[in-house]
């Protein structure tokens, strides 16, 4: 990505290695309160989805559902890979801070849904050999916005070699996000690549949009509503 990653990757790299350190046990959710409010309406409206069977799919003819498709999947198979990968990159709340960390949830999200609206638009024409109706459902482009950082900012731990071909312990999370995007191609495989172009939009610094938060007064209402039901403490060993 060249130029997009600004001065912070350096710093950050080091940071993320230095991740899980530290003498108390960890709580999954310890200072990660936006994070798990997202696990939990993922889950809880994923699984409502797949009970009811009645996906929330985004299509042109209900735009408006552009404000809740990305947070529900419509398959077991896709939630329970989803889940570990929101999990894996909660490390960017607490690298972050909430308010950062949330600025970016809703701005990925946001781009997000413009850019599916404007890519039904395009592959609706009937004069174009690819055609799609729909976009499928859950938080792709959360996940795959996060990807791109996951793989500028966090460090490899533990390289290895396997029949010659080099795997890490981030190689899961490579895979698994490869079998999201194809989990329903080629609508899938979109949803995953505007995700991508958010992340790197997110890095490049003349764009600015690392700049971007979300208003004081907004910050300190979800924090008095919402941070007693989520907050996690570390446990003391």
């Amino acid at each position: 990505v060249g130029g997009c990653e600004g001065g912070f990757s350096r710093a950050s790299r080091a940071l993320f290695s230095r991740r899980g350190r530290g003498g108390a046990m960890s709580a999954p959710y310890a200072n990660a309160p936006v994070s798990k409010g997202i696990a939990l309406v993922t889950l809880l409206a994923s699984l409502a989805s797949i009970s009811t069977k009645h996906p929330l799919s985004l299509h042109l003819r209900n735009p408006l559902r552009a404000l809740v498709y990305q947070t529900a999947f419509s398959s077991a198979s896709e939630l329970i890979v989803g889940m570990f990968l929101l999990f894996q990159m909660r490390q960017f709340e607490r690298h972050w801070g909430s308010r950062r960390y949330g600025s970016f949830v809703a701005l990925s999200g946001a781009l997000s849904a413009s850019l599916s609206l404007s890519s039904l638009s395009l592959f609706s024409n009937a004069g174009l050999p690819l055609r799609l109706s729909s976009i499928p459902p859950g938080p792709y482009p959360l996940i795959f916005a996060s990807l791109v950082q996951y793989h500028f900012d966090v460090p490899v731990s533990f390289p290895v070699s396997v029949l010659g071909l080099p795997l890490s312990d981030k190689t899961l999370n490579y895979a698994l996000a490869l079998q999201l995007l194809l989990s329903s191609p080629p609508s899938s495989a979109l949803a995953s690549v505007i995700g991508i172009a958010v992340g790197i939009a997110y890095r490049m610094e003349f764009l600015r949009l690392r700049k971007l938060t979300l208003p004081s007064f907004f910050n300190a209402l979800c924090a008095r509503i919402f941070l007693p039901l989520l907050e996690s403490r570390n446990r003391g060993r």
